[in-house]
């Protein structure tokens, strides 16, 4: 245990976006030979012998009541910030399953929420896509509306419904529509982003298979393999079955993969 008047003023560097360094051992301005804790606000008097095999000026891993997990890299730069992880950001400490290295798993929750934005957000574009043929849909469940009600006040018979409201080719228009929006959405921003932005909002990224820290773009095969398995069973309606277990996947496969995801050897993490 340090003397009081040993304990130094300031803090380690600041990661970006912080206001100090997370708390844990960091190398002690005071005694280079051992290592003293930063609680997250000021330095604390608890000290202890550094570890022979770190450099001096670089933090421990283990923190006060956490420790290392299988796969977590053994070394972390001074200012406590993960520079290998996507965006530069801080990889904090989450229970549950990781990459190789070390980046926490994204959980089923996250995803769901996800494709429920990035549903709302395409289901807008679209509607204004296909505005035309929605109008003539709009238009003609009205008149069948306005005829029901014309032969209940007359106490005449309605005349049966016209079954068919969209003719084959808008059946198709719309099919092709919708597919080919789905699959633009995701194809670019999986490459200019790698993540859609539902899973920008729930800050959740797509990596290479257990490369969670990996910098690069996705591979043009990785995202149009994967793109395709999520897209594709949209063409047939009891291909939705398929989907379904895709989506839920995930909830019983050990590292958190959906089928598209095996498909195209991805993962997605949570990088905040």
């Amino acid at each position: 245990m340090g003397r009081v008047s040993d304990i130094p003023i300031g803090s380690p560097p600041v990661p970006p976006g912080r206001h100090a360094a997370p708390g844990g051992w960091y190398p002690d301005p005071v005694d280079a030979a051992q290592e003293r804790y930063w609680d997250g606000w000021q330095w604390s008097r608890n000290t202890r012998p550094r570890e022979g095999g770190r450099r001096a000026g670089q933090p421990s891993l283990r923190q006060a009541g956490t420790a290392a997990s299988p796969g977590e890299s053994s070394a972390a730069p001074a200012d406590g910030r993960d520079r290998g992880a996507p965006y530069g950001s801080v990889v904090t400490a989450r229970p549950g399953p990781r990459t190789s290295d070390g980046v926490p798993l994204a959980g089923w929750g996250w995803r769901a929420l996800a494709v429920v934005i990035d549903n709302m957000i395409l289901s807008t574009i679209t509607a204004i896509a296909l505005g035309p043929i929605y109008l003539r849909l709009v238009r003609a469940l009205s008149e069948i509306f306005r005829n029901a009600v014309q032969a209940a006040r007359t106490g005449q018979a309605a005349a049966p419904p016209n079954t068919d409201l969209l003719s084959a080719r808008d059946q198709l228009i719309v099919l092709v529509v919708s597919l080919s929006l789905q699959m633009i959405y995701l194809v670019v921003f999986w490459r200019w982003k790698g993540a859609t932005p539902g899973k920008l909002v729930c800050g959740l990224r797509i990596v290479p298979f257990d490369r969670g820290r990996s910098p690069e773009p996705l591979r043009w095969q990785a995202i149009l393999i994967r793109a395709a398995v999520w897209v594709l069973p949209g063409l047939q309606g009891w291909l939705q079955l398929f989907k379904l277990i895709d989506g839920l996947y995930p909830l019983w496969h050990p590292q958190r993969l959906a089928i598209h995801d095996l498909a195209a050897r991805t993962q997605v993490v949570k990088v905040r």
